[in-house]
């Protein structure tokens, strides 16, 4: 039986333990919400294991981060999500920008809010394709602001965990003001997020 070599898929090149790949940033498409859903869940996990009970973010992971949902947020006109991905277009991170929904907060017909900006640690320090001298942090929230603005919208808004530092740090040097805050149950812990705004 002969074998069409076009159709030979190459082997990939190994990597050196510890070597991490360039970052690439792209819209992302209903065809992306189980991959969506995927590093959500992880990056979740990743992000927030040292505050949540295992039983809690497990439940929280599963009801938040599901392919329907995210099928549903990429439905919603208001909805922008940049996907990060490396190697092979594997997910590696996301921003999703959204309607608010902060019911407790004050927002101006004009607001959009970062709903969700996710990224493995192991990628904070890789390059960004296009994006020389950027962490691939800075440029999803680029990516965040450039769709808010394209949207006609002139403020941004996001929550950010109190205690979560490193987040909160981030968004202070990029020009976010605290604005407000927040309370939500995850399992039964209630979280406090500060509300962060940042006129665009």
């Amino acid at each position: 039986m002969s074998v069409d070599a076009t159709k030979v898929i190459p082997t990939p090149t190994p990597l050196e333990p510890g070597t991490v790949q360039p970052v690439t940033l792209r819209p992302a498409t209903a065809a992306d919400a189980p991959a969506l859903a995927l590093v959500g869940a992880a990056t979740f996990l990743e992000a927030f294991t040292w505050m949540l009970p295992g039983a809690d973010i497990v439940a929280h992971c599963a009801e938040q981060h599901s392919a329907a949902l995210y099928a549903r947020f990429l439905a919603a006109p208001d909805t922008r999500i940049t996907l990060a991905t490396s190697g092979a277009d594997a997910p590696v991170g996301y921003a999703m920008l959204a309607a608010p929904d902060l019911p407790t907060f004050a927002v101006l017909p004009t607001d959009i809010e970062l709903k969700r900006i996710y990224l493995f640690s192991r990628f904070r320090t890789a390059p960004v394709v296009g994006h020389p001298g950027l962490r691939p942090a800075q440029a999803l929230l680029n990516a965040v602001i450039a769709d808010a603005r394209a949207l006609g919208r002139t403020r941004l808004l996001l929550g950010t965990h109190a205690n979560n530092l490193r987040a909160v740090s981030f968004y202070r040097r990029n020009g976010f003001a605290e604005a407000g805050t927040r309370t939500f149950q995850v399992g039964a812990q209630v979280c406090c997020d500060l509300i962060f705004a940042k006129p665009i």
